[in-house]
C-alpha cells in the first residue's frame, strides 16, 4: 500500500466546520448497528448524511448501503426491510412492507474528490403520492428515473421501527456495503423535513455547505452520529442515547477527511489507472502487476508534503514508486508503462534512484522493508522535490535547506506544471497505502498537506461573476423582451436555439447592439434591426428585440422554443478580452489587455463572407490552426499564425486573408487560462468507455471540445444549466445549426466533476484510442470549495 499523510485546517469558505467522518471499506465488512427497544414514527422521518465515494464508482449492479432497517421476514412477498443505497451510482431507496415501493435518482454519483449531501425525506401520510419520498442532493431535489414506486399512503416502513438499524450494509446483507466516507448521519423520528433544516447555501461560493443541526427535534428514535470518539464511532449526540454498537471499524477509520475539508486521496478516475485496484476509502492501491494511480488534487504553486507506505516489502522484482506526475502533459503507452517512465513523471524507487522519462540516476538509499514511509516534499514555488525514507531526507538534504527553498540537493529542478502525486509499482506484489491523517515522519516547515483547507484562495471564488450559461424560452410576443438574472453585465452573449434549427448567434458590447456573427458559417456580419437581436446590453442581462420579423431569427423567436445563451464578462480578472483590429495581410501582432498568455483566441472577419472562424487554441500550438465553424483537422500552415505563439500582451497574425486581409475589419475574442475558472488543453484518447480525466482544477460548467487529430469532427459543447446532473449528454456545436442532442452513453457522454471531468465513451466523437482532442472549459466554482458533481 502507499500512504498519504496529512494535517487539516478548517475551510474558511463554511460557516460551520465538520472535523472528522468515518471511512467505510467495504472489503472489511464494516458497520454500525442498533436496534431500537421501541417504535417510534414510521410514517414520517428524515435522513440525511454527507457521502464522499470510493472505489466502486461504475460498478455494474453494485449496491452499497447507506443506511437500512428490517428484519427481513416476509411480509404481502416481500421481506420487510427498508433501504437506502448507492447502486449503478444511483441513489436507490426502497421500502418494503406489504407492498414495494422504491425510486431511482437521475442523477449519477460519480465524483470520488468531494462530498455530496443527501437527504431523504418520508412521509407517507401525504395524499400526494409524490411527496411521500423525496430525494435531495445537495439541497436540490431529485427527479427519479422512469416512473417511480411511490409507497402507498399510510404504508408505514422499517426506519424507526422496533427492527434492527444498520449504517454503512444493508440490514439484511452485511455483504452489501459503502465504500467511501460517511459524516454527520442524522435520523429525525416523526418529522418531515427540507435539505434548509441541515445544510445552506454559501453566499461567497455558491455552494452547498453544512449547518449546526445540534438543536434539531430529533424524535423517539432519531440520531446524529458526528464519529467524534475515534473508540465509540456510533455514539449518539443527539441527546437520545441511541448509539450504534461498531463492527469492523477501528479507531483509525475517525479520518480527519470531512465535507468542510476533502482530502486528496488515489484517484479511480485516474486516466492511467492501470492494474491498480483501490480500497479503504482510496487511500489503499493494490498492484495485480506492473501498473500506476495518481491522486484527486493537483497543485501549480506552494510547499506540500505527503507520505507513501510500502505496506509490503521487495520480492519477486517489485518496484515500488512514489512521486508526482503532471496531470496535463501525461504521455503514458504500453511501452512506458508507468509514470516515472513518462516525459511528465517523477519518482523515487525502491532500488534508491530517481527516474524520469526512461532515465534514472542514483538519489539515496534503497527501501525494501515491509512498512518502510517514503516522505514527498513538492516546492512548486522553486520547482523542486525531495524524497525521504522514514523521515531521512535522501541526496544529503536537510529539512531547514528544504524549508528554505534550497534546492541543491533536490531529487529534481526546474518543475513546472499542474502536478498530482503518483504512485507505481513494476511487479504487481505492491499494496500501496496513502495515509492521510498521521504523518511517520515531519513534514519541512511551511510544508503544508493536500486537502482543500490549504489549497490557496481562487483568484475568482465565484465564477457566476464572469461566466454563466443561461436558459430561456422564445416568447414571441411582439414586443422586445428583457432578461435579468445573468448576474453580471455580460460582454459576449452567445446564443442558440436548443429546440429547433437555428444558427449560433454571437453578440458582443465591442460591435455594439444588433449586430451578430453566426459561428456555424462564414457569413458576414449580420446588422437587422428588429429581428429578435440583442437591441441592450444591461447591468444583470440583456435585451432581446420582438423577434416578430427577419429573415434569420435567432434568440426569441419561436414561442415556446427553447433556447441557452452563455455570457461572459470581458477583463483582465477573468482571462477575456474582445479585441477589434483592421488587417494589413502582412505578418503583424495585436495587442490585447490580459497581461497573461491566452490559451485561446478566435478571429472572424466582420465585412466580408467567405471568411473562416480561424481559432488558435494551446493544446496545438501556434504552427496549426483550427476552424470553428468546421469539422476539419488542426492543420499546419504558417498564413494564419506565423507559427508564433502569443504572448503576454500580443497574439501574431500571418498573411491569410481570412484572419488579415489588407483593410479588413475583424473581431477577436482572446481567452487567457485562470486557476480555478478557466482553462484549454488538450487530451488524448484511449478508446475505452471508461475514458480519461481531464483535470482541470475546478467545476466546469461550461465545456468545449474538438478532435484535433482528424478531419470530420465536429466541436461538441456542453454545459451544467442543460444537465445539472451526470452524466453530461445534451451537446450542440458551434459549427452546427442543429437542435439539442440528447447523446447516449453509447454516443458521446461526460461526466462533470468536483476537479474536472472524466470521459464516459468510447466513441470517436470524444475518445479514440491515440487521438488528440483539445477543450475548452469555464469553472462553475473552484475545486477549493466544490461539492461533489
Amino acid at each position: 500500500m502507499t500512504m498519504f499523510g496529512s494535517q487539516w485546517l478548517a475551510n474558511a469558505g463554511s460557516t460551520y466546520e465538520i472535523g472528522q467522518s468515518i471511512r467505510f471499506n467495504d472489503d472489511d465488512t464494516p458497520y454500525l448497528q442498533r436496534t431500537p427497544g421501541s417504535s417510534g414514527n414510521d410514517h414520517t422521518w428524515t435522513f440525511s448524511c454527507w457521502l464522499k465515494r470510493g472505489s466502486d464508482i461504475g460498478s455494474s449492479n453494485t449496491q452499497e448501503g447507506i443506511i437500512g432497517a428490517g428484519n427481513g421476514v416476509e411480509v404481502g412477498g416481500h421481506a420487510r426491510y427498508d433501504a437506502l443505497n448507492i447502486y449503478n451510482d444511483q441513489i436507490q431507496f426502497g421500502t418494503w412492507n406489504g407492498s414495494l415501493a422504491e425510486v431511482y435518482t437521475v442523477a449519477l454519483l460519480r465524483d470520488p474528490a468531494a462530498w455530496y449531501h443527501i437527504v431523504v425525506r418520508y412521509d407517507d401520510t401525504q395524499s400526494t403520492d409524490t411527496n411521500r419520498i423525496r430525494i435531495y442532493i445537495n439541497g436540490v431535489s431529485q427527479t427519479f428515473v422512469s416512473t417511480p414506486n411511490y409507497p402507498d399512503q399510510n404504508q408505514g416502513s422499517s426506519f424507526n421501527g422496533a427492527f434492527l438499524h444498520r449504517i454503512g450494509a444493508n440490514a439484511v446483507s452485511t455483504s452489501r456495503g459503502i465504500d467511501g466516507y460517511l459524516s454527520e448521519i442524522v435520523m429525525i423520528d416523526g418529522t418531515s423535513l427540507g435539505p434548509g433544516s441541515f445544510g445552506e447555501t454559501n453566499s461567497d461560493t455558491g455552494q452547498w455547505v453544512p449547518i449546526d443541526v445540534s438543536d434539531l427535534t430529533y424524535g423517539t428514535n432519531g440520531f446524529r452520529l458526528k464519529g467524534q470518539d475515534s473508540s465509540a464511532l456510533g455514539d449518539d449526540t443527539s441527546g437520545n442515547g441511541n448509539d450504534f454498537a461498531s463492527t469492523n471499524l477501528a479507531a483509525n477509520d475517525q479520518v480527519s477527511d470531512s465535507p468542510t475539508n476533502s482530502h486528496c486521496t488515489w484517484n479511480p478516475l485516474t486516466p492511467w489507472l492501470v492494474n491498480m485496484v483501490l480500497s479503504n476509502g482510496n487511500t489503499a492501491a493494490t498492484c495485480s502487476e506492473r501498473g500506476n494511480v495518481g491522486g484527486t488534487i493537483a497543485v501549480t504553486s506552494g510547499k506540500w508534503y505527503w507520505e507513501t507506505k510500502m505496506v509490503n516489502a521487495n520480492s519477486g522484482g517489485s518496484r515500488h514508486r512514489a512521486g508526482i506526475i503532471d496531470v496535463d502533459n501525461y504521455a503514458l503507452t504500453t511501452e512506458s508503462f508507468y509514470f516515472s517512465y513518462s516525459a511528465y513523471g517523477w519518482s523515487f524507487s525502491e532500488d534508491g534512484k530517481k527516474e524520469n522519462n526512461n532515465t534514472n540516476a542514483t538519489y539515496g538509499n534503497t527501501f525494501n522493508t515491509a512498512n518502510d514511509v517514503i516522505g514527498v516534499a513538492l516546492d512548486m514555488d522553486n520547482g523542486a522535490i525531495y524524497f525521504s525514507i522514514n523521515d531521512t531526507w535522501q541526496n544529503s538534504a536537510t529539512a531547514a535547506e528544504i524549508a528554505a527553498g534550497t534546492t541543491t540537493n533536490a531529487a529534481f529542478t526546474g518543475l513546472s506544471g499542474r502536478m498530482v502525486p503518483a504512485y507505481g509499482d513494476f511487479s504487481g506484489n505492491a499494496v500501496g497505502l496513502f495515509a492521510e491523517d498521521v504523518w511517520a515522519g515531519t513534514a519541512p516547515s511551511g510544508f503544508k498537506a493536500l486537502n482543500t483547507a490549504n489549497l490557496p484562495s481562487p483568484a475568482i471564488e465565484y465564477p457566476p461573476d464572469y461566466f454563466t450559461p443561461y436558459i430561456y424560452t422564445g416568447d414571441n410576443t411582439g414586443t422586445s423582451r428583457a432578461f435579468t438574472g445573468v448576474g453580471f453585465a455580460p460582454n459576449l452573449v452567445w446564443t442558440k436555439a436548443r429546440g429547433a434549427t437555428y444558427s449560433n448567434a454571437l453578440f458582443d458590447t465591442v460591435r455594439g447592439v444588433e449586430k451578430y456573427l453566426s459561428s456555424d458559417g462564414t457569413g458576414a456580419e449580420i446588422n437587422q434591426p428588429s429581428s429578435g437581436y440583442i437591441t441592450a446590453f444591461g447591468s444583470d442581462g440583456y435585451t432581446f428585440s420582438d423577434g416578430s420579423s427577419g429573415t434569420n431569427p435567432r434568440a426569441n423567436y419561436n414561442a415556446g422554443t427553447t433556447y441557452v445563451s452563455w455570457n461572459w464578462a470581458e477583463g483582465s480578472t477573468p482571462g477575456f478580452d474582445i479585441v477589434s483590429y483592421t488587417g494589413t495581410g502582412a505578418n503583424r501582432t495585436v495587442a490585447h489587455n490580459l497581461g497573461v498568455k491566452p490559451g485561446m483566441f478566435i478571429v472572424k472577419q466582420r465585412g466580408a463572407s467567405g471568411s473562416n472562424w480561424g481559432v488558435y487554441h494551446s493544446g496545438v500550438g501556434a504552427t496549426k490552426s483550427l476552424f470553428l465553424q468546421s469539422t476539419e483537422a488542426a492543420f499546419d500552415s504558417a498564413e494564419y499564425f506565423n507559427d508564433t505563439e502569443p504572448t503576454a500582451s500580443v497574439f501574431t497574425l500571418g498573411t491569410n486573408a481570412q484572419g488579415n486581409a489588407d483593410g479588413g475589419t475583424y473581431i477577436a475574442y482572446v481567452f487567457a487560462p485562470v486557476e480555478g475558472f478557466s482553462k484549454f488543453g488538450s487530451y488524448i484518447g484511449n478508446g475505452s468507455s471508461s475514458g480519461p480525466m481531464v483535470n482541470l482544477g475546478f467545476q466546469p460548467a461550461w465545456y468545449l471540445v474538438k478532435l484535433a487529430s482528424a478531419a470530420n469532427q465536429s466541436w461538441y459543447l456542453f454545459d451544467d444549466q442543460r444537465d445539472p446532473f451526470n452524466f453530461v449528454r445534451r451537446y450542440l456545436g458551434p459549427n452546427r445549426n442543429n437542435a439539442e442532442v440528447a447523446g447516449i452513453a453509447a454516443d458521446i457522454s461526460h461526466d462533470f466533476l468536483s476537479n474536472g471531468i472524466k470521459i464516459r465513451t468510447d466513441n470517436g466523437l470524444a475518445n479514440t484510442d491515440g487521438a488528440e482532442y483539445v477543450y475548452a472549459a469555464f469553472a462553475k466554482t473552484p475545486f477549493k470549495t466544490a461539492n461533489a458533481r
